[in-house]
């Protein structure tokens, strides 16, 4: 797939136009900001901008959803201002430059945080809604439970838990379909790693990712599909929302500084109240952040209010596996 060698941004702009007699904000922006000393890029889509906002954390480390979200989930512009935010490091957020220093988990909430400030203030809320999407989940939790003041609920996609738990359930998945379907080749890999994964040391990204290309072969990141090219095959070659290089390269940076640190997390222990109301929507074949450890989770934390949507037909992503739910859900929890 060829995309455009460099991103295009473009301003803000606010289109006014009428329709029904009413007067109504069509927006689009894709435009630099700055969030903890650095430039940033935010994508905001919309129809009104009377609707309440919905700031989404994608996935990763350092996976832009942007493109994705546009091709499958549009439909939320008609109940939302929906930004979208290439997190530090990250596709059009990536640079070079980048201490590698601030490539921690407490700078990102601070970056999400100088982000909600600025949504807030620019479209006049006083609360926002918050969906975090895989790794997005982790700096979605640690923001609402450090200033649930600023949000309406929480909306948690591929929900991560225990990230210890995480990894052994993920690793024990594929291991049983390797066994189960006689693949020795799957079989005589995941036994390189199987005594010594997950573990926080400099080896555990490259098991990492050896454990993850047999996830995926075996349906626990796609249902029903052995690797997510079903999905990206939708993102039309120059689509300035995903270059392909910058994406690469955001990706393999993000998650050299960051996946140690995200083996810390444990919110069972460190998150078992949450005074914003939440939502998790969870794939029930989601090996990836496996669904078992969500199910616990939303047993055990206490909340104002507190949902788990299955995914009937989905694994890791069930917003773009099952996109037409998905937006009917969001819908719903835009109108409670």
């Amino acid at each position: 797939m060829k995309h455009l060698p460099v991103l295009l941004f473009f301003p803000l702009i606010m289109v006014l136009h009428q329709a029904s007699a009413q007067k109504t904000d069509s927006i689009y922006s894709l435009e630099k900001v700055q969030l903890g000393g650095i430039p940033q890029t935010i994508l905001t889509t919309g129809t009104d901008s009377s609707k309440p906002v919905l700031l989404i954390l994608h996935g990763g480390p350092g996976y832009t959803e942007m493109a994705l979200f546009r091709i499958f989930n549009r439909a939320l512009d008609k109940d939302y201002v929906v930004v979208h935010w290439d997190q530090r490091g990250a596709a059009a957020s990536y640079d070079p430059s980048i201490p590698e220093s601030s490539m921690n988990i407490d700078q990102f909430v601070s970056d999400a945080h100088e982000l909600v400030t600025l949504l807030k203030q620019r479209f006049k809320k006083n609360k926002i809604f918050l969906l975090g999407h895989s790794w997005g989940t982790s700096l979605g939790l640690l923001l609402v439970q450090r200033y649930p003041q600023d949000f309406t609920a929480y909306i948690g996609v591929g929900q991560i838990v225990n990230m210890m738990d995480n990894e052994r359930i993920s690793l024990q998945y594929t291991i049983q379909m390797a066994s189960k379907t006689h693949d020795t080749t799957a079989m005589r890999e995941l036994s390189t790693i199987a005594h010594r994964y997950p573990a926080k040391n400099d080896t555990s990204l490259n098991d990492l990712y050896l454990q993850r290309k047999w996830l995926s072969y075996f349906g626990g990141a796609v249902r029903g599909h052995r690797d997510y090219s079903y999905i990206f095959s939708r993102i039309k070659p120059g689509d300035p929302l995903f270059n392909e290089k910058q994406v690469e390269a955001g990706e393999a940076f993000s998650m050299r500084t960051l996946w140690k640190q995200l083996l810390n997390i444990d919110f069972l222990t460190t998150a078992p109240v949450l005074k914003v109301p939440v939502y998790f929507l969870t794939g029930r074949y989601d090996y990836n952040t496996p669904f078992a450890l969500v199910e616990k989770y939303y047993n055990q934390v206490k909340a104002p209010a507190k949902k788990l949507i299955w995914f009937e037909n989905s694994a890791h992503i069930p917003q773009f596996e099952e996109a037409a739910r998905f937006n009917a859900v969001m819908k719903e929890i835009a109108q409670r």
